[in-house]
């Protein structure tokens, strides 16, 4: 089986023979590429042809540079400045304007997909009538022909997994609000704050129900959780029944569920499990959190497959190789026989991974990643 096959298999709690390994390592790649300081071998080689020579999955995470559904505002105007490593972008609607500060961090301005918001735009309570109009003039849009393209070029080396994006609640803690200000509008605006929950679940319905026909096997539906900013009741309130829904839904057209999940979650594992998800992936355990593997393997049993495992940190010069190599042991042990588990970095290769551990993980992997029909 090749690595996409297995890894497919997996998720679905299927037997397989190979335990896949698929992991990201654009961080990694794309800041030494920048810098030239990739391994003489590598010098003149993309991300995948660097991961197919070592043996690692590609994993086509957030559709990289492939438009999967983008969100399209409509009688709403947009409009984006950039100035060095800040880009604001402004909302113009009928009942005002909405203004958000996003900054990428010089030094990993070659490497980071992603940037930091710093300015969110909910600021008060003037700002509820714009913020509705933007999300229900917001419509989702399918663009899986270009996806198919990237799903193809990847192959049976890896796995293609869409981000469709943070569930409703999330989408205004992360997005339009901060964590802070959502939880005092909770608080002082209830009924305002679950209108617009309520109007990103439909939007975010409508996106999930498009996806559920496109080209993706797997799609990852949500992200980033924390048991101290998304913590149990929490989460039991405003993400688990949109999960068990979307599960449902996902299930009939044959996709897999998945959560990027490398936050500290641990009071968050039987919550995922209990709401249906069927992969988390992108799992960090210790000494990056408190995830504890055996303890989490003990508490999904079947029900979840856990894709990650590779604290990341160990990977860089602030671990020995002994350190190193005891957590790769134990990591192996603790997931024995293998089902129902993707070997995989929780979550990215930092950019001051030593290659050789890089390389190592491989060779490890190799050892331990084929199963007898008994297993």
């Amino acid at each position: 089986m090749d690595q996409r096959s297995s890894a497919l298999a997996a998720m679905r709690g299927q037997p397989v023979q190979m335990i896949p390994f698929i992991g990201r390592m654009e961080l990694w790649y794309n800041y030494h590429h920048a810098a030239g300081t990739l391994p003489p071998q590598y010098r003149s080689a993309g991300l995948w042809d660097v991961q197919r020579d070592l043996g690692i999955g590609i994993l086509g995470f957030n559709a990289a540079n492939s438009s999967f559904i983008r969100l399209e505002p409509r009688g709403v105007d947009v409009s984006q400045h950039a100035d060095g490593e800040t880009t604001t972008t402004r909302w113009s609607t009928p009942h005002g304007d909405l203004t958000a500060r996003d900054v990428r961090a010089r030094e990993l301005n070659e490497a980071a997909l992603s940037a930091a918001r710093v300015e969110f735009p909910y600021k008060s309570v003037r700002d509820y009538d714009a913020l509705m109009h933007l999300i229900t003039h917001t419509e989702p849009v399918e663009e899986f022909d270009e996806y198919t393209r990237y799903i193809d070029a990847i192959g049976g080396d890896g796995v293609a997994l869409p981000l469709t994006g943070h569930l409703p609640a999330h989408q205004l803690m992360l997005h339009f609000m901060g964590y802070e200000t959502f939880y005092c509008e909770l608080n002082d605006h209830p009924e305002q704050v679950e209108a617009l929950v309520d109007a990103l679940t439909h939007q975010y319905e409508r996106l999930l129900k498009l996806a559920a026909g496109g080209p993706a096997e797997a799609l990852e539906v949500g992200a980033n959780y924390d048991e101290f900013m998304t913590p149990p009741p929490v989460f039991r309130r405003f993400f688990a029944p949109f999960y068990r829904w979307a599960r449902e839904l996902l299930e009939r057209s044959g996709k897999v569920l998945v959560v990027h999940g490398d936050g500290e979650m641990r009071e968050l594992l039987r919550e995922l499990r209990d709401c249906g998800v069927q992969v988390v992936e992108a799992l960090t355990p210790r000494p990056m959190t408190s995830i504890d593997i055996r303890e989490t393997r003990r508490i999904w049993a079947d029900r979840v497959a856990m894709w990650g495992g590779i604290p990341s940190v160990v990977l860089t010069e602030a671990f020995s190789d002994e350190q190193f190599e005891q957590c790769m042991a134990d990591l192996f042990a603790a997931v024995a026989p293998g089902g129902r588990f993707i070997l995989g970095f929780g979550d990215n290769v930092p950019t001051d991974a030593l290659f050789s551990r890089i390389r190592c993980c491989a060779e490890i992997w190799r050892e331990h990643a084929f199963r007898s029909p008994a297993d």
